[in-house]
């Protein structure tokens, strides 16, 4: 029954709430930076939405898909010669994680790359606002920046309380321009994140109800949102299940099918969410060998027929996440989305070698499991 949970971000959520955005970051610094992609907010309008409640901000516009350190390093840069004392992240995972970074490179010496890893940033932050725009990630309330490390060509994290956001503003409006495949990869990310904190080592008695909520979320929301992109109710529940998501990772942590998923994006352009969503039946399948109780619940939250019994977990879950994908029009095989097998066993080799990525990772995992999960997940199997 022991468990420590710190969440210090107030979160704030409802349609209409970003227009609250001035008067709630006023007490939290008189200039913002304002931290974003390089297209989306701008041409839906959301960016000249903020930007009204926030005289005299300065814009950072630079962040790409999977951003890397230069991007952070600039924007921090952007930050210190405006003489910025708040950043406020409006997007997805991506502008959240610059933000954040930025945020702590605008107090602290050196380079991005020189931070990875946890509390490198002994000065602090800078308090940081999270208006996401994508129900993906869970950014808004949790303590780390996912970035690529571009001397070694992997996705590394910095991480810290001092990171955590001070402020979540959760709009479900801001959600309803997401194309349909944006709308897929962001939902399959809120399911990964979920399932995979309840099965991880850290998880918890309070990570587990908000993962399991998460994930019967995702069920009901996800194909309607994907179906019907203006459908307001729809694109309010999988951003709050994107919230409980990130809620959940804060504690948990991600497990081996991040650390394996990033291989697929990074290397084969695969997106975040769908890389994640691949692995998902390889590893829960090796899972239920070690909590087949909790992947039994799994399955039951994502709609199973009838409750499945721990014995029956492995084919239970593998036919629940492969009916979701069905119902999204998603191919289980990564081959579709354009990984080479070619290149599976280097993937397998490499990630052996890095101890953090097996750190929330239940059972014992070799080379072999790891190539076999990759194999797997190319063909898009049930075994």
């Amino acid at each position: 029954m022991a468990f420590r949970h710190y969440l210090p971000t107030e979160i704030v959520f409802g349609v209409g709430c970003l227009d609250e955005l001035r008067e709630r970051c006023r007490p939290l610094g008189q200039k913002a930076l304002v931290v974003t992609g390089t297209r989306s907010a701008r041409a839906t309008g959301i960016l000249d939405r903020v930007l009204a409640q926030l005289p005299g901000a300065a814009v950072f516009d630079e962040v790409e898909q999977n951003p890397g350190t230069a991007t952070c390093d600039r924007a921090a840069a952007r930050c210190r010669e405006a003489g910025c004392d708040v950043v406020v992240a409006v997007g997805g995972g991506s502008p959240m994680d610059v933000a954040k970074a930025a945020a702590g490179l605008a107090l602290n010496d050196g380079p991005c790359s020189a931070h990875f890893g946890a509390d490198t940033f002994k000065l602090g932050s800078l308090p940081v606002v999270a208006v996401p725009t994508t129900a993906g990630t869970g950014s808004e309330v949790t303590p780390g920046a996912v970035i690529v490390d571009t001397d070694n060509g992997i996705k590394r994290t910095i991480k810290g309380s001092a990171l955590f956001p001070r402020l979540a503003l959760l709009d479900p409006e801001l959600t309803l321009p997401l194309p349909r495949d944006i709308t897929v990869n962001t939902g399959l990310d809120v399911l990964s994140q979920a399932a995979e904190g309840y099965v991880s080592k850290k998880a918890a008695l309070m990570t587990d109800v908000l993962a399991l909520e998460a994930v019967r979320l995702v069920k009901s929301h996800l194909p309607r949102a994907a179906a019907h992109g203006d459908d307001l109710g729809a694109r309010a529940g999988m951003l709050y299940a994107s919230l409980l998501s990130g809620c959940v990772i804060a504690q948990t942590g991600t497990t081996l099918v991040h650390g394996m998923g990033y291989y697929f994006t990074l290397e084969c352009g695969v997106a975040h969410g769908l890389a994640n969503a691949l692995l998902l039946t390889p590893l829960f399948q090796h899972n239920a060998q070690y909590e087949p109780e909790k992947v039994a619940a799994v399955a039951a939250a994502l709609g199973c027929p009838s409750p499945p019994m721990p014995r029956d977990a492995s084919g239970a879950i593998a036919r629940a996440f492969h009916g979701l994908l069905a119902e999204l029009d998603v191919s289980p095989a990564a081959r579709d989305a354009g990984v080479d097998a070619e290149r599976l066993r280097g993937f397998a080799e490499h990630i052996v070698g890095d101890p953090y990525r097996f750190r929330n990772q239940v059972g014992d995992v070799g080379l072999g499991d790891v190539l076999g999960f990759f194999e797997q997940a190319y063909e898009g199997r049930i075994r």
